[in-house]
């Protein structure tokens, strides 16, 4: 008798963990990073780098000085300084941190667009080693997506990226082609407040 009371209260088929889905919709918008953070995006760069996987080639020390000067640029002024043609151009940038309390960031974002009727581009997203496999990746971009809502957002990586391009699928990125070197453009439409 108590055998068949627990089998009508309990399903024979595992329920579904919905944890994951519940917190990327609750976790909250990202924050402007702070002068200090420059060093651990620096340090994500560094390993991206090391993998073949970094926007920047960080060969000596002129390309690591540069791309710090343009970091502190954009996390004060909000501006990105983007090389074109053989100018330097002034474009829109925003250096973002996930992060919970005040403890170092989990994860950061570069986004950048020469203006305002421009999508944003994504330029390097990350999420710390220790924080890795837990979700955090699509929290980043999904939380990127409520953050620069109403605008599309673009961004390209290598194919070898698996886990960026899985968190990058989840957060609503679709794929729009692979070009000849195995570099994924990806695009997420625009996102505006719910």
């Amino acid at each position: 008798m108590l055998t068949k009371l627990k089998q009508l209260f309990t399903s024979s088929e595992p329920r579904p963990i919905r944890r994951h889905k519940r917190n990327i919709k609750r976790s909250r918008a990202l924050e402007e990073a702070r002068s200090e953070d420059i060093d651990s995006f620096i340090e994500a760069v560094y390993q991206a780098d090391a993998k073949g996987r970094s926007p920047w080639v960080l060969r000596d020390k002129s390309v690591l000085d540069t791309l710090r000067r343009a970091l502190e640029f954009t996390v004060h002024r909000g501006l990105w300084l983007q090389r074109e043609d053989g100018q330097v151009q002034h474009w829109q940038g925003r250096l973002l941190s996930l992060r919970h309390g005040e403890g170092p960031p989990l994860g950061m974002v570069l986004a950048c667009r020469p203006d305002d009727e421009a999508a944003w581009q994504l330029r390097f997203f990350y999420i710390s080693q220790e924080w890795k496999g837990s979700g955090h990746g699509t929290r980043l971009l999904m939380a990127v997506r409520r953050s620069l809502s109403g605008v599309p957002l673009h961004t390209r990586l290598p194919m070898a990226c698996h886990t960026a391009i899985e968190s990058l699928e989840a957060a609503g990125f679709t794929r729009q082609y692979v070009d000849a070197f195995e570099v994924a453009s990806y695009e997420a439409p625009a996102k505006w407040d719910e």
